[in-house]
């Protein structure tokens, strides 16, 4: 078993990890992948004997997610003060309801 990882800048949803471990469990030979959003890379365990690390690549690439490449956003409108109240600093009082934190993070309970 050989393990190869992977710098993919363009892996940054929960979503994309599912899409990219699905196109890698597809191909024989290919026995784990773990895919990180957070730190946008991924791992994958494979047999060399039945496929390679230029195919585990090609894979990941004809998904959609770019080795090392950046994704840019020059689609994107240029924000502007408009006045309105989103542009508005405001001083805001919350209270933390102990059962959300006891349910997210860390705490989570299954």
């Amino acid at each position: 078993m050989e393990r190869a990882t992977f710098s993919t800048p363009s892996l940054y949803a929960d979503h994309h990890v599912l899409n990219v471990r699905k196109a890698l469990l597809a191909i024989p030979g290919v026995e784990s992948v773990i895919a990180s959003s957070m730190y946008r890379d991924i791992t994958v365990d494979y047999d060399p004997a039945t496929t390679s690390a230029d195919a585990v690549k090609k894979a990941i690439e004809d998904a959609g997610y770019p080795i090392g490449v950046e994704p840019t956003f020059d689609d994107l409108i240029e924000s502007k003060d408009d006045g309105s109240p989103w542009y508005t600093i405001q001083r805001r009082s919350v209270t933390t309801v102990m059962l959300d934190r006891e349910m997210s993070g860390d705490f989570r309970k299954y």
